[in-house]
């Protein structure tokens, strides 16, 4: 080769072993930016983080993005300008103090979740799954109005949770498939029939869950058929027809708040289960669920209902003033 072709490419390795030198740290941050955005895929999908963690990831990102802008800044000097976000507890930590500091004997699993800006306020065992008791009847209600059912049967049956007529229309309705079509329709993850065909209180659902049919009910609805069920939730009766008092959790907890719930309770499988669910606040914008085990060796009614008042209360605390 010609000696000034052979300088001339010596010349050019020589740069191009410098240009990849300077590009090797801009490659390494250029996969930690993918990585991250991935990550923030993630946390979208799952929506357990609260907003001021969404936003700590979006100062990280900019500050990546920054890094691409020029060569002549250090990457510490660079990520100073990303604005400083004020640290909250996530909302599984949040739930798990909450427990800690009512000292409750019970089991509890429960969500807070904020339908306007879609996240949860609070979350803690959320996809465990527990009986339904009467808050099935919000299944029932809604395919028996898709049937024609007479509107003041529904009413007393959410209002008063009143049996017989939940009894009388499981069959009409549909029983189990009743459930599995609308926990399709409603996106559910953790929701089952009970394998025992009449018993709809033994239905499988999730805090979780429990809040996406809340959601269904006050948004998806037609609007005859929701209101019905919403003004009955929203004049739920001190006591049930059976006469148990259904003033537990969040007909307690949110007074001087807007209101709207429905109640369930039941003994002997082995424990007594209690659920709370609901919205709480003006517009029906924020859901509670509340779900509540006790070993009725220990706990009398009076004692259960207290503590999930009790969580309730505290979970309430986590609204937005």
């Amino acid at each position: 080769m010609h000696p000034r072709l052979t300088s001339l490419a010596a010349a050019s390795r020589s740069a191009l072993a410098r240009a990849l030198d300077r590009l090797q740290p801009h490659a390494r941050r250029l996969v930690r930016f993918l990585r991250l955005k991935a990550l923030i895929r993630v946390v979208r999908r799952r929506k357990r983080l609260s907003v001021a963690a969404v936003a700590a990831f979006a100062a990280l990102t900019v500050t990546v993005v920054l890094a691409f802008s020029g060569s002549d800044q250090s990457l510490l000097a660079r990520t100073a300008t990303a604005p400083e976000v004020e640290a909250q507890p996530a909302p599984v930590l949040a739930a798990e103090e909450i427990l800690t500091a009512t000292g409750v004997e019970g089991e509890f699993s429960f969500v807070l979740y904020d339908s306007v800006e879609d996240r949860y306020l609070l979350s803690y065992r959320a996809d465990e799954t527990h009986n339904t008791m009467s808050t099935a009847k919000l299944f029932i209600a809604i395919g028996a109005l898709e049937l024609g059912a007479d509107p003041a049967d529904i009413a007393k049956m959410i209002s008063m949770s009143d049996d017989p007529i939940a009894n009388s229309l499981w069959g009409v309705v549909g029983g189990p498939d009743l459930i599995t079509e609308l926990a399709g329709t409603m996106g559910l993850e953790h929701t089952t029939p009970s394998p025992e065909y009449g018993r709809w209180g033994d239905v499988q659902i999730s805090a979780s869950d429990m809040a996406r049919v809340v959601e269904y009910v006050m948004t998806e609805l037609p609007e005859d058929d929701r209101t019905v069920i919403v003004d009955a939730m929203e004049a739920t009766t001190e006591h049930g027809s059976d006469g148990y008092d259904q003033t537990f959790g969040i007909p307690t907890a949110a007074a001087g708040r807007d209101w709207a719930v429905k109640q369930g309770w039941g003994c002997c499988k082995p424990d007594r289960f209690l659920v709370s669910a609901g919205t709480v606040g003006a517009d029906h914008r924020y859901i509670a669920a509340v779900f509540g085990a006790f070993d009725e060796t220990v706990s009398t009614e009076e004692q259960s209902a207290a503590e999930m008042t009790l969580v309730t209360t505290a979970v309430l605390r986590h609204l937005p003033e």
